[in-house]
């Protein structure tokens, strides 16, 4: 099927969604923000404007974790692989085609239908407690990042190339400044979670929670590329992808925190 078939089939607006969700790259776990466009038969569409804060450009074949639980007929999906990509004039966006992939469970009771364009929830429980137990989990994985790269910091020192006459100087200036962030982020989800602890009402979640803040803490203090660079070192990169995991799963956590906000509009 080439790129004008595709464009020919019906495609289902995604008209509910107005706020972007965030995405990373699998191959280098590159994280930005999108917005679902539409959905057919054979493909899942998004958009990337320029009006987002959090940009990256996509190339056919890059595979996305789209770190939201898409349900489609039936199945729920959380990856999706770049088929095709062209700038949309109108949109002012890039615009790309996926072909939803790696069928999972959610995590929560909570998914977004394709189908009938809306977050549903599949259970009975309410928008408080799910989103008191998504922030609790959020303040837990950023003190799981905390804790590796504290334990990294002085194995970077033994393990490493740099110059040890160096070495105080970079991580007074690099390596503790990435760590007073992380630990910063988590403490400030951790008052947003007593925030909302007490005082559990889904009508006051657009009024205390600012999803562009929220963004920022929850988004990744580590540039892998750059301290792969630095360190030149196999086992480090294998701890550091360790820790990207684990950012992995704090995006799929604001994704739900996202639409736990689109169904308190409602």
């Amino acid at each position: 099927m080439n790129f004008q078939e595709k464009r020919r089939e019906p495609r289902l607006p995604l008209d509910s969604v107005r706020l972007p969700f965030l995405g990373s790259r699998e191959e280098d776990q590159v994280c930005f923000e999108y917005l679902p466009l539409d959905v057919s038969a054979h493909g899942f569409g998004i958009a990337i404007p320029q009006w987002l804060v959090n940009r990256e450009r996509l190339q056919a074949g890059d595979l996305i974790n789209l770190n939201v639980p898409f349900k489609l007929e039936s199945k729920t999906f959380h990856q999706g692989q770049v088929l095709w990509t062209r700038w949309d004039e109108a949109l002012q966006a890039q615009v790309s085609g996926l072909s939803l992939q790696k069928e999972m469970p959610p995590s929560y009771p909570l998914y977004f239908s394709l189908e009938n364009s809306r977050v549903v929830t599949s259970q009975d429980v309410s928008l408080e407690d799910l989103l008191l137990r998504v922030l609790k989990d959020s303040v837990l994985l950023k003190k799981g990042i905390s804790i590796y790269f504290n334990h990294l910091i002085p194995y970077f020192s033994r393990i490493t190339g740099y110059p040890s006459k160096d070495y105080p100087n970079l991580k007074h200036i690099f390596l503790n400044d990435i760590k007073s962030k992380i630990i910063q982020h988590k403490e400030k989800l951790d008052e947003l979670y007593q925030l909302f602890k007490n005082n559990s009402n889904h009508k006051t979640i657009a009024r205390h929670l600012n999803l562009e803040d929220l963004r920022d803490l929850i988004e990744s203090e580590i540039y892998i590329d750059v301290l792969n660079i630095t360190f030149e070192s196999d086992t480090a990169l294998q701890y550091l992808q360790a820790i990207k995991e684990l950012e992995k799963k704090l995006y799929y956590i604001y994704n739900n925190i996202v639409m736990i906000y689109i169904e308190s509009l409602t």
